[in-house]
């Protein structure tokens, strides 16, 4: 019997905050200064309670997870209901916000947007980074 090749080692994943915290405050006063430049502040403030709602959300991802891993038996599927109802939730309150507040309610959906921008950036650039100095 053959024995599998060697997985090549896979870089750590930043479970840090810090740096998307930084981003979210940075990139939020820069729309909070253009959309009162442009008439829009409410705008704005929608705009970084939407990355504020993102940041929050992964926060209590980080939570759920260490409470399910920290577990004997681990279940995906209380995973996949705390994530769904999280999800649910907060897109719920951001379509609601939206749409009471329109037209500068879109702001909040913009700002989940970013947010996952944000976060995805945050999580991949180093993956990737590491991967070319292992190569």
């Amino acid at each position: 019997m053959a024995t599998p090749a060697p997985s090549p080692l896979m870089p750590r994943v930043p479970l840090s905050l810090k740096r998307p915290t930084i981003m979210v405050v940075v990139i939020g006063i820069l729309a909070l200064v253009v959309s009162g430049l442009v008439g829009h502040i409410l705008f704005g403030a929608l705009f970084i309670l939407g990355m504020a709602m993102g940041l929050l959300n992964i926060k209590l991802v980080q939570r759920a997870v260490a409470k399910v891993t920290a577990e004997d038996h681990p279940s995906k599927s209380q995973m996949a209901v705390s994530s769904a109802s999280r999800l649910l939730v907060i897109t719920a309150v951001a379509f609601v916000i939206g749409f009471l507040l329109r037209p500068d309610g879109i702001g909040i959906i913009f700002g989940l947007a970013v947010f996952q921008v944000i976060l995805v950036l945050n999580t991949t650039l180093p993956v990737v980074k590491g991967l070319r100095q292992q190569s």
